[in-house]
C-alpha cells in the first residue's frame, strides 16, 4: 500500500513540475514571487568572522577525503540520479539522490547565468544556468540576498574565486586540484592556498555530517545563532521545509540531495536530512540552501515541485537562485590540459613523448630522471655542460667539453680536461693555461707550485723535485743552463774527500781574517797613542817651525836673497 501511494505520489508531483515548467513556456507567470523564504541571516550586515565561536589558533575544523582512483579501463565515469519517496514521522516526503564518481572532473560549481553571475549579482534559474553550463544533473547551490542578488561566503568556480565571505565563516564544501574533497570551516589563507588551489568551492550553512556522525549540535554553537533571518537559529535547524544538501559517501563519489517541501507545512528539517544521509553512507555533508530555492533539474527539465508561487497563485514557478551545483560529462582539469594534450572523454592525452599526468603537467623523463645531470625538458633531458646522452649519464671524454661535449680540449702534455669548462689540469713540471709551459728553475711539481730544495740552490727535477740529475730526462737542457752547479762527468770525488776540501779551505780563510784583523788592532792603537801626545803639546803652547824649503826647496834660495837685517817673525 505504502508502495503505491509513493509511484502515486511520484506521479502527481511529475505532473506538477510539467504544469509549472509549461506555465512558464505559456507566460502564465515566468518568474516566482519568492513568498517561501527560508533564510539563515536576518539583513545585510557586516559580522565579526565566527563572532560567537571560540577563538581558535591555527587552521580551521575541516575534513578532507582523498580522491579515488579511476580503475583502468573503466570508461566513463558513472554518474547516478534516483527519485525517492520517504517517511518521515509520518511524512510522505519525496526527493532526488545524485551520486557522481570521480568528483574532479564530473562536478563543477557554476554562477548564476554563467561566468560573471556573482559579480554582477544575476539570479538565474537552475534550469536557464543548467542548460547554459550543460549539465546532466543540477541543483540549487550556496546561499544569497534575495533582495540584491549577491552571492555569499566564499565561491571558487572552475579555479577561479569569484565570491569572497567576507570574514563570515560557515560551513564549506569543495574539491582541490588533486582532486581531495574538503569539508568543514576554512581560513581565508586556506581558501587561498595556491600550493594545491581550490578548484570549485561553495558555502552553506550547518555542517550536517562530519566524519561520519552528525554534527548539527556543533556547528549550533560555531556558526552562532545570529546568523539567520527566519526566527532562532533553532527554528532554521528544526522547522520542515524544502532542503538540499552536498557532499560525499566512502568511496569517495560526490553526493547531491534534494527534498521537496514547503516551510512550515511539508518538507523535512535538518536531523531528518542527516539521518537519511547517513543511512546512504554519507561521510561529509553540508546543508544548502533551501525553502522556495530548492530545486533540481535532470536534462535540462524542472524535475522538482516548487513551492514559491507564480505570478498566477494557481501554479508553481522556480525560484530565480544565484549559485548552481552542477554535474555533467567528465571534463578534464583543466580543460585544456595544461596547453600539452587533448581532452577526450574527460581524460588528457598528453602530446609528446615526456608529458605525464592526469592534467599533462608533470615533465618525466624516465626513472633516471636524466641522472641527476640534466633538465627534463618536453624534447627530452638537456644535459648539463660536460655531459651526453639521452639519459645526461655520460661524461664527455676523448678531449672534448662543454653543452653536448661540443668543444674540443686544448691540454698539451698529458693534462687533464675539465669536461664541463675546459679547464686545464697540469701534470707535475709542467704549467700554464693549456700546460705548454715547463716549470721555471727552483721549482717543480703540480703546477710548478713547490720549490726545490736542493744544495747551493740548484735546480731539481721539475716533475719530481729530486735533485739526482743524473737520471733527470731533461738532463742536458739544465746542464747548459746552470753548468757551475754540477761538477765536470770525469771528476767524481768521494763524499768524504768533498767535505774535508770544504773544511780546510773554511779554515784557514778563517785564520786570515783573524791574523789582519790583530794587525789592523795594533796599527790603531799605535795611532791613537800617537795623536794623544802630539795634542797635550798643542795645548802647551810648543810650536814648532819647520821651513817652507822643507817642503819645497825653491823657497830657500828666495830667503837667501833677502837683506842681512830681515829676519822672520818665527823663530824657535
Amino acid at each position: 500500500m505504502a508502495a503505491s501511494m509513493g509511484r502515486w505520489l511520484l506521479f502527481a508531483l511529475a505532473s506538477l513540475s510539467f504544469f509549472g515548467e509549461a506555465s512558464g513556456g505559456l507566460g502564465w507567470g515566468a518568474s516566482s514571487l519568492d513568498d517561501d523564504l527560508l533564510l539563515p541571516y536576518r539583513r545585510p550586515r557586516a559580522r565579526p568572522a565566527r563572532a560567537c565561536a571560540p577563538v581558535r589558533v591555527g587552521r580551521r575544523e575541516h575534513e578532507r577525503w582523498p580522491p579515488s582512483p579511476a580503475a583502468p579501463g573503466a570508461g566513463r565515469p558513472a554518474v547516478r540520479a534516483f527519485a525517492f519517496v520517504a517517511h518521515f514521522a509520518g511524512r510522505a516526503v519525496s526527493g532526488h539522490l545524485t551520486r557522481a564518481a570521480e568528483p574532479l572532473r564530473t562536478f563543477s560549481v557554476v554562477e548564476p547565468g554563467g561566468p560573471g553571475g556573482c559579480a554582477s549579482r544575476r539570479r538565474a534559474t537552475v534550469r536557464d544556468t543548467a542548460r547554459t553550463a550543460g549539465c546532466s544533473v543540477a541543483q540549487n547551490g550556496g546561499f544569497f540576498r534575495v533582495a540584491t542578488g549577491e552571492c555569499l561566503g566564499d565561491v571558487v568556480s572552475d579555479r577561479r574565486r569569484v565570491s569572497s565571505a567576507g570574514g563570515l565563516r560557515n560551513a564549506q564544501f569543495g574539491i582541490r586540484r588533486d582532486g581531495t574533497l574538503v569539508t568543514g570551516y576554512l581560513s581565508e589563507e586556506e581558501v587561498l592556498d595556491t600550493e594545491n588551489p581550490f578548484v570549485q568551492l561553495l558555502s552553506g550553512v550547518v555542517w550536517l555530517i562530519r566524519n561520519g556522525s552528525v554534527y548539527i549540535n556543533e556547528s549550533q554553537a560555531a556558526e552562532c545563532d545570529e546568523t539567520q533571518e527566519t526566527g532562532s537559529f533553532s527554528k532554521f535547524v528544526n522547522v520542515i521545509s524544502a532542503r538540499t544538501a552536498v557532499g560525499h559517501d566512502r568511496k569517495g563519489q560526490l553526493v547531491l540531495f534534494h527534498a521537496d517541501g514547503q516551510t512550515e507545512q511539508r518538507g523535512i528539517n535538518l536531523w531528518e536530512m542527516a539521518e537519511f544521509l547517513l543511512k546512504q553512507d554519507v561521510v561529509n555533508a553540508i546543508n544548502l540552501d533551501g525553502g522556495g530555492s530548492a530545486t533540481f533539474v535532470l536534462n535540462g527539465t524542472l524535475a522538482s515541485y516548487p513551492s514559491d508561487h507564480c505570478q498566477d497563485n494557481r501554479w508553481r514557478c522556480p525560484r530565480s537562485v544565484s549559485t548552481v551545483v552542477c554535474v555533467h560529462e567528465p571534463r578534464c582539469q583543466p580543460p585544456d590540459c595544461s596547453g600539452h594534450g587533448t581532452c577526450v572523454e574527460g581524460r588528457c592525452q598528453c602530446t609528446g613523448h615526456f608529458w605525464r599526468g592526469a592534467a599533462c603537467n608533470k615533465l618525466d623523463c624516465g626513472p633516471s630522471n636524466c641522472s641527476l645531470h640534466g633538465l627534463c625538458t618536453e624534447t627530452g633531458c638537456r644535459c648539463e655542460a660536460g655531459w651526453t646522452g639521452s639519459n645526461c649519464s655520460e661524461a664527455c671524454t676523448n678531449g672534448s667539453f662543454g653543452e653536448n661535449c661540443a668543444n674540443k680540449c686544448q691540454c698539451q702534455n698529458g693534462a687533464a680536461c675539465d669536461p664541463a669548462q675546459g679547464t686545464c689540469t697540469c701534470p707535475p713540471g709542467f704549467t700554464g693555461d693549456t700546460c705548454v709551459q715547463e716549470c721555471p728553475l727552483g721549482w717543480h711539481g703540480p703546477g710548478c707550485q713547490r720549490p726545490c730544495e736542493c744544495e747551493h740552490q740548484c735546480p731539481c727535477d721539475p716533475q719530481t723535485g729530486s735533485c739526482n740529475l743524473t737520471q733527470a730526462p731533461t738532463l742536458n737542457n739544465i746542464v747548459s743552463r746552470v753548468k757551475q752547479c754540477l761538477q765536470p762527468p770525469e771528476v767524481t770525488l768521494r763524499t768524504g774527500e768533498f767535505s774535508l776540501l770544504t773544511g780546510t779551505s773554511w779554515l784557514a780563510v778563517t785564520l786570515a781574517l783573524v791574523f789582519l784583523l790583530l794587525v789592523s788592532m795594533v796599527a790603531n792603537v799605535f795611532l791613537f797613542l800617537g795623536s794623544r801626545a802630539l795634542w797635550s803639546r798643542h795645548l802647551d803652547g810648543a810650536y814648532v817651525y819647520h821651513p817652507l824649503q822643507e817642503m819645497n826647496g825653491e823657497l830657500l834660495a828666495l830667503e837667501k836673497e833677502q837683506p842681512g837685517d830681515a829676519r822672520s817673525p818665527f823663530k824657535d
